[in-house]
């Protein structure tokens, strides 16, 4: 099982409109997995157990697991680029 953090500034609005959106792709790529949400302050405290970071804004530090960055799940835009990453970096 894959653990996805979704982390936004304060761990609810965006950060639950970006999870919707990693469900579907994790479920119709047939990747089981489970969601955390957080703020952007919180993601220390996860990271540990996370396999891939979806933030909804640029990070400022540096982490042992990859990032992508979310935003393009709301907007559209890159939101292709941002779905290909997720799921090349969770079939690893």
């Amino acid at each position: 099982m894959k653990t996805v953090i979704i982390a936004c500034g304060s761990g609810i609005a965006t950060s639950t409109m970006i999870s919707m959106r990693v469900e579907e792709i994790l479920n119709q790529n047939q990747i089981p997995h489970e969601i955390i949400q957080c703020s952007i302050n919180e993601i220390d405290s996860y990271e540990d157990r996370g396999d891939v970071i979806v933030s909804s804004t640029q990070l400022q530090g540096e982490y042992s697991i990859p990032t992508v960055m979310g935003i393009g799940f709301i907007s559209g835009i890159g939101a292709e680029e941002a779905e290909r990453q997720l799921v090349e970096i969770l079939k690893k």
